[in-house]
């Protein structure tokens, strides 16, 4: 019984009419209840079938059929719980019907539902009457667990179980090019190419796998080769098409396209480099750099692409809000600076250090969860979403900066860092720790969505708790001992010491905020491998 509904063929409604007639002249016979539920399924009487398979079920609460049946007519309705319920029912009865078992882990998978799922297959599959089907079920939902090494054990035997099946040769290449296993996946997607040559979803995996080793001219011929054999199968073409310009990007070569298909002009050598060994740490690194490089022109063009200004507004922005801060501040405090000749470069020298962090920090959170698209793709790792977006807000702070302090210096005041050292290590040492807290921030908000509300709240206390207006010298020594636990004003006065020579706070501690940085990225990126079911469950 599937839980879809079938087409419905010409006479579907007299069948059904004939079907009910004949189940309600027999209103004990469960076998009539359950020919009448699928007839009247069939026939497009959703509500009509689950009453019929209620029926059956009412007879005989311990017929495995009735129950099996019944589970799939309640998933075709939308009742999903129930339809788990029913469904759990009727293993429970007949424990040997692979059907049943395969029917339930779908459901569970279906609700997303993996750890479960993984448990009731596993059952199965110990079984010497294990089937195919059965164990790719079980490789995808193990995978989707975070339970790689497992997955790919499954997909191996399912792969054993029918070697003739495609499908099955390529989710295990998939699988072992996740994990770096390239030479394995090779041979897999050989020994598919041998089945059917001209499949296009062969050559499309085929793509990927070389992609992930850095190989993309050849990456990028077997591209093009999945589109022409793509034909007008439309859901194939329209992959293998997406497919053909990722890897252009990561290669960052142009791609023309025309109605009938596309062309690739000859990638530039130094752009596509495939002569490097395929397991050197060089090559691994590069890789890893062309997906954080292509994710962060993704995000550039998603963000910024719909708009005539396009990114030159990402940076015009902050410039905007720094110079309506600095200035309003400026006018309303009167006083000789704390630091330096111009009470507005004071300010600036703050505002830019935690702006930064509070961007980097807080809109990792929205980065993360928009960026799961991406993480469909084998090559694309979760902290590739992370680190690119890190890259590329850091990127436009330092432009923002550039323009501000440069824009000082023309105006005759100090524009340049009095120790460019200090000055860059309170940068640097500032945006790993929002890398850190950031990566804590995407593991909070996953585990409870009101969570970005209350870190909107705590940036606005941290706004005025860091020392942007003021020195901590003025402060009364109490207050200041309790501020100087704020890692934020320490990584602040580190650049304010290396931007003013004449600063040297004797409060700084640069260990104490190094201890926060390497605290926070371990712990952040520790939390999110431990944690990488739940949040995919709850994403």
């Amino acid at each position: 019984m599937s839980a879809d509904p079938e087409p419905q063929a010409p006479d579907a409604a007299a069948r059904a009419r004939d079907a009910v007639a004949a189940a309600e002249g027999r209103p004990a016979d469960i076998p009539l209840q359950l020919h009448a539920a699928e007839a009247l399924f069939r026939a497009g009487d959703a509500a009509g079938a689950v009453a019929f398979g209620q029926k059956a079920v009412a007879l005989d609460p311990g017929h495995a059929r009735a129950a099996r049946v019944l589970s799939g007519l309640l998933a075709a309705a939308g009742d999903a719980d129930a339809a788990v319920r029913l469904a759990r029912e009727a293993v429970r009865l007949d424990p040997a019907n692979t059907e049943a078992r395969l029917h339930l882990g779908a459901l569970l998978a279906g609700r997303r539902r993996w750890r479960e799922a993984a448990a009731h297959l596993a059952v199965h599959v110990e079984s010497a009457s294990a089937t195919a089907p059965v164990w790719r079920l079980l490789a995808s939902v193990l995978h989707q667990g975070g339970q790689d090494a497992r997955a790919t054990e499954a997909a191996a035997r399912a792969v054993e179980a029918e070697p003739t099946q495609i499908e099955y040769r390529l989710h295990l290449a998939s699988l072992l090019c996740a994990r770096g296993m390239f030479a394995d996946a090779a041979a897999q997607l050989a020994a598919a190419q041998a089945l059917e040559p001209d499949n296009p979803m062969v050559w499309r995996m085929q793509s990927g796998s070389l992609a992930a080793q850095g190989r993309l001219s050849e990456a990028l011929s077997a591209a093009e080769r999945a589109l022409e054999l793509a034909g007008e199968d439309a859901d194939h073409r329209a992959d293998c098409r997406a497919h053909l310009a990722y890897v252009a990007g990561l290669c960052q070569v142009p791609v023309a396209a025309d109605p009938g298909r596309w062309q690739v002009r000859p990638p530039r050598p130094s752009s596509c480099p495939s002569s490097r060994h395929p397991g050197s740490l060089w090559q691994d690194v590069a890789t890893r750099w062309r997906v954080i490089y292509a994710i962060m022109l993704r995000d550039i063009r998603t963000r910024f692409g719909h708009t005539r200004l396009g990114y030159f507004w990402a940076i015009m922005e902050p410039i905007g809000h720094l110079m309506t801060l600095g200035t309003v501040f400026y006018a309303l405090n009167h006083a000789p600076p704390p630091l330096g000749n111009n009470l507005f470069l004071y300010y600036i020298t703050g505002l830019v250090p935690f702006l930064m962090f509070s961007h980097v920090s807080h809109d990792m959170m929205g980065v993360a969860e928009g960026g799961n698209a991406m993480l469909q793709v084998p090559i694309v790792r979760r902290t590739d979403v992370i680190v690119a977006h890190a890259i590329r807000q850091l990127a436009t702070e330092l432009v923002v900066g550039i323009i501000i302090f440069s824009t000082a210096g023309v105006l005759g005041f100090q524009g340049l860092p009095a120790d460019p050292v200090a000055a860059a290590a309170g940068v640097l040492l500032l945006w790993l720790l929002a890398i850190g807290v950031g990566v804590v921030n995407v593991v909070l908000s996953g585990l409870f969505p009101s969570y970005d509300t209350f870190y909107a709240a705590l940036i606005r206390l941290l706004y005025f708790a860091s020392g942007i207006y003021y020195s901590p010298i003025t402060m009364p020594d109490m207050v200041r001992r309790w501020l100087l636990w704020n890692p934020v004003l320490q990584g602040i006065d580190l650049f304010r010491s290396g931007f003013f020579s004449q600063y040297e706070p004797h409060w700084l501690d640069v260990e104490y905020l190094l201890a926060w940085v390497v605290a926070s990225i371990g712990i952040g990126f520790a939390a999110e491998r431990a944690l990488r079911f739940h949040l995919a469950v709850r994403a």
